[in-house]
Order: structure tokens, then sequence, then C-alpha cells
């Protein structure tokens, strides 16, 4: 069959497997013959490694430290005419270049939230002799049944204590529309704590550290968002800010686990990307195509994977650590430069619905929104014919 892109409401309907396989190898190629992040032999754990910053992290982590990687993501593949989604395709090609490579890689598809999935590997990595020197949490999931009562929560993208109004960008048709938010109730807001917070987190270093699995010097890595003020009323001060904060406190009482190991918990505030939960974000899509516009102007504009590579070679395991008052790894301080805001702030002020895509880089935003799902790469032959059956079970 023929794959071309469709989006609906934001929402990416196909995905292109020989195009996530180019989106894979042009993150390898980014990084793989950059200077080492570390020169040690780590075991990692990636919980939710198959898009995004997780995604990125698990290609630095593995094509340049060549670490071992252990993955676990609930990622949907092919099914009749149904392309499947794309992390299932990121998946696929990153063992595919890891087993090239010589590079050990292990895939766990499914429920990362329940007890099952984390009895599942730890099984693995009891059989395999292996404890682990970084664990990665980089879940973004809408839904999160308890393992332990059954219960189904899910997340809500809400303002909080106010309607918020502001304009949305419809990838789609290429148009900003003003879009309002009711206030989320005190329901709502527990139950986005209780899918995104930091509960599962906690779960899964608890769970390594009852079966002994924690190397000495060991770090856990999970990422937060801090935005700017642009952002702050649907996000920072929304029920998803609420949940990041919770998954903020988290990472203390992982530190007290950690303790015990000479280790570190580490929470880090990354730059605005486009990703899936994004570009749903009234605001933040708008912001993110002004941010890159200037931050591409300025030269300080980094992919997603050049961005997580500075994270681990200078902070990780390097000694330029950028932190705030709070003990929050600072990633994101080149977006939040004072001149690149101000800049920013000066586009959005004269952003409408009519002139928006002369101002943003709206070209570069939807670019970005379509190699996430395979397409608008370089090297991909988008007319050849796709055959799924090779990817279903």
């Amino acid at each position: 069959m023929i794959i071309e892109p469709a989006i609906r409401q934001n929402i990416a309907i196909h995905a292109h497997p020989t195009g996530c396989r180019q989106n894979v190898s042009d993150q390898i190629h980014a990084v793989q013959n950059k200077a080492a992040v570390t020169d040690k032999k780590l075991n990692v754990l990636i919980i939710g490694g198959s898009s995004g910053y997780g995604l990125s992290s698990r290609i630095v982590l593995g094509f340049n430290a060549r670490a071992y990687t252990c993955n676990v993501s609930f990622e949907r593949g092919p099914k009749g005419r149904m392309t499947g989604g794309a992390g299932f395709y990121n998946n696929h090609f990153y063992n595919e270049f890891a087993k090239e490579q010589g590079i050990e890689a292990d895939d766990f598809n499914g429920d990362c939230f329940s007890h099952s999935m984390k009895a599942d590997v730890i099984s693995l990595l009891k059989k395999k002799g292996k404890k682990i020197d970084l664990l990665i949490y980089s879940v973004a999931s809408g839904i999160r049944v308890d393992p332990d009562t059954g219960e189904k929560y899910s997340s809500a993208l809400k303002p909080i204590g106010s309607p918020y109004t502001g304009l949305t960008v419809d990838i789609g048709s290429g148009t900003l529309q003003e879009k309002e938010l009711e206030p989320a109730n005190e329901e709502e807001i527990q139950n986005t704590i209780k899918v995104m917070g930091g509960e599962d987190y906690l779960l899964w270093v608890q769970a390594l550290e009852k079966e002994g699995l924690w190397n000495e010097g060991a770090s856990s890595v999970t990422y937060t968002y801090v935005g700017t003020p642009f952002t702050y009323d649907i996000y920072k001060n929304g029920t998803i800010g609420q949940a990041k904060r919770n998954l903020e406190e988290a990472g203390k009482e992982i530190q007290k686990i950690l303790d015990a190991h000479n280790g570190k918990s580490i929470v880090c505030s990354s730059k605005t990307v486009v990703t899936k939960a994004s570009v749903f974000i009234p605001a933040v899509a708008l912001y993110a195509g002004a941010l890159f516009r200037v931050m591409k102007e300025k030269g300080t504009h980094e992919s997603i994977v050049e961005h997580k590579y500075r994270l681990f070679k200078d902070m990780i395991f390097g000694d330029k650590i950028t932190t705030d008052e709070t003990g929050l790894y600072r990633l994101d301080f080149f977006e939040l430069d004072d001149d690149t805001q101000k800049k920013v702030g000066e586009i959005l002020d004269q952003v409408t619905p009519d002139n928006f895509s002369e101002l943003v880089d709206f070209p570069f935003f939807k670019h970005e929104f379509l190699t996430m799902n395979g397409f608008d790469l370089n090297g991909v032959d988008y007319e050849a014919d796709v055959d799924l059956s090779m990817f279903m079970e």
C-alpha cells in the first residue's frame, strides 16, 4: 500500500515504516560519532523509550555510549490497513540497527504501569545478570490503570481556577484557531496527577531496589517541563503542571532510595519540542513555532537528539551542570535566554490568524510533526509500495 500522511485534529492517523526507519537512522548518525558521553559500560532501563525524549535518550546511550538498553513502551503495530503507531516502528528499527552494530538491546511492549510488566522486566534483568546504572522515566500517557485496584484514570488538559482562551495551531489545515478550555475540577486534577505524576516512577525504583538491581553510583532521570510565562496558564499552572510537580516530588523520594547506592535522582527540565502531546496544548504549539524561528536565527536550536546528547555529555556524565534553586537540571537555559524570550514575545504580540504562518516558523513546526510519524524525510520514496505484513504477528 501507498502510505500518505493524514492528520485529523492534530493526530497523525498513519505512520510510515520506511520513514520511521530513516528518522531513527538520522538520529543515530547525528550522535554516534560525537565524543562519547561516557566510557563506562552502562546498563540502562528506559520506561517510555519509543518516541520523543525517551527514544532520543536511548539512541544517545545506545549508539554513542554503546550501552545495553531495555525499553518498556506500549505501541500498536499494523493491523489490516491500519499502519500502527510510529513508536512501534521506532522500536523495531532501533533493534535492527543495534543488532547490526553489535549493541545489546531488549524491548517490552505492554503496560508499564502494571505489576506484571515490572516483574517481567526484573525477571529478564536477573536472568541476564544485569544491574541498572541508569533508569530513565519518560512516559507520556493519557490513561493509567491502577495496578492494585484496577481503576482506570484519564488525564485532563485543562487550566486550574479559571477558564483559558488561547490560540492553537491546526496542523492539517495550517490555520490558527481560538480554543477555550474550562477549568478542571478537583477530580480531574487528581486523575491527571495519578496518570502523569510520580507514583509509577517511584514504583519502578522501589521494584528494582527490592530485587537488588541497582549498581553502585546508579542514577535515575526523569523529564519535566517548566516553560515560560507564555505557557504558564495552560501548562505550569494547569493540570499537567500539577502532575509534573508531583513527578518532581517523587524524585526526592527516589533520592532517599539511591542514597544507599551513592546514586543520584535527577529531574531535568527540557526544551519545548514538537511531541504527540504538545501539539494539543493551546499556546504551546504557537509558542514553539515562534521559538524555533528565534533559536534558529540565533544558532541555538537543537534537534531533540542533540538536546539529549548535551544532557548526558555535559550534565549526567560531565561537570557542566546547570541547576536552579529547586535542584532541577535546567537543560532548557538556551530557550530561556532573556534575549530569546524577548524576541519570541515580540513575535507572539503580532500574531493573528491571518499572519501567523509568516511570523512563526510553521513550515519547520509541521516538518517536525511529520518526521515524528515517518513523513517528510529525505531519502524516503513515499511513492513506493509498503508491505506491512512483514511487521504483523
